[in-house]
């Protein structure tokens, strides 16, 4: 995870506010918004102060507010299991600001936090804003002379991403230049991603038989945190998430830079999905290797195998990554050394 020294954000009305000022309405025929953040996170402003008092003589909270500009909503009821939101604050030990470390940790998971989303005539709804707070804090020593305390606020979170791509078939695998005005057979066919951290950045086509072809496809990280597995198998649907899984960066954690990954069609196509990846099925679970870009090879077979097709015709795939997300920010707060108290 990396750790990024955060900006004070003025207002949680300054990060509703972003959103009016954000990314250009995407043209009638992109699908998606788009954009490599799921969940930002920022400090409301006087949460943490500047500084405090040491002595147990000044109490403060620490306030994080969060919005979902991604595309992919994070709920009981979200349609690929994004249960799981988590804020935790770390950097000390609880019991030196006067608090035990359940204090310092908030499990969301009964909130709702909708993303983004791209209505029917181009514009954007915005996402959520959700607002965590942390109270009760007060130094309890008394300095010598003034200390600064690096506090840590930690965010962890399910999400989601979907990459559509249309493929070309066609019954002989000799393309002319008419077929080429419809689609072509080979090369490069240009994904388009959701908003979030996780896309699909290249799906490359070559054909191998009539109305059948192979697809390479890259899955990326284009986030700034880091990305966890959600358990294995036919998840998210009958696995739950690991056991105990709370976005730990540590290098001996071996469910880092793991992905959920299905292939899919559209409704009422009968293009048939295998993954030499996964067992020649259409889902299973990759690991990024130190996060580093991956390859995943299909074979795919066209709705109308059997049938002639003269010219050669599109069907939409689907790629959905699913995958629990973490991301971090500091605040310096300088610890005043008042001295000890008048008895």
């Amino acid at each position: 995870m990396r750790y990024v020294l955060a900006i004070v954000i003025a207002s949680l009305f300054l990060i509703a506010s972003c959103g009016e000022t954000g990314p250009v309405n995407p043209a009638i025929d992109v699908p998606f918004i788009g954009g490599n953040d799921g969940v930002e996170m920022g400090l409301i402003d006087g949460m943490p102060p500047a500084a405090v008092y040491d002595g147990d003589r000044m109490t403060f909270g620490i306030g994080v507010a969060l919005k979902n500009v991604g595309e992919a909503d994070i709920g009981p009821s979200s349609t690929y299991n994004n249960t799981h939101l988590e804020v935790t604050v770390q950097g000390f030990p609880p019991s030196v600001f006067g608090v035990t470390s359940g204090n310092l940790t908030q499990d969301l998971d009964d909130r709702t936090l909708l993303g983004a989303k791209k209505n029917f005539d181009g514009s954007i709804l915005d996402g959520q804003l959700q607002r965590v707070t942390f109270n009760g804090l007060a130094y309890q020593g008394v300095l010598q002379g003034n200390y600064v305390q690096n506090f840590l606020v930690n965010l962890c979170y399910d999400y989601s991403n979907v990459a559509t791509v249309p493929v070309c078939f066609k019954d002989d695998v000799i393309e002319n230049i008419e077929d080429v005005q419809i689609c072509t057979l080979t090369g490069e066919k240009h994904p388009q991603n959701s908003g979030g951290p996780i896309h699909v950045t290249s799906v490359v086509q070559n054909p191998l038989d009539p109305h059948e072809v192979m697809v390479n496809f890259v899955i990326e990280h284009v986030g700034t945190g880091d990305f966890y597995g959600r358990g294995s198998g036919d998840f998210p649907w009958s696995m739950p998430p690991v056991d105990g899984e709370t976005c730990d960066p540590s290098i001996t954690n071996t469910n880092k830079y793991r992905l959920g990954i299905e292939l899919s069609a559209d409704t009422g196509s009968d293009m048939e999905i295998r993954c030499s990846n996964f067992g020649d099925g259409s889902r299973g679970v990759v690991t990024l290797y130190q996060g580093a870009p991956t390859t995943v090879t299909c074979t795919l077979t066209g709705s109308l195998v059997g049938n002639t097709a003269e010219r050669p015709y599109t069907e939409l795939l689907t790629i959905t990554t699913w995958y629990r997300y973490g991301e971090s920010l500091v605040q310096p707060v300088v610890i005043q050394a008042v001295g000890a108290r008048d008895e």
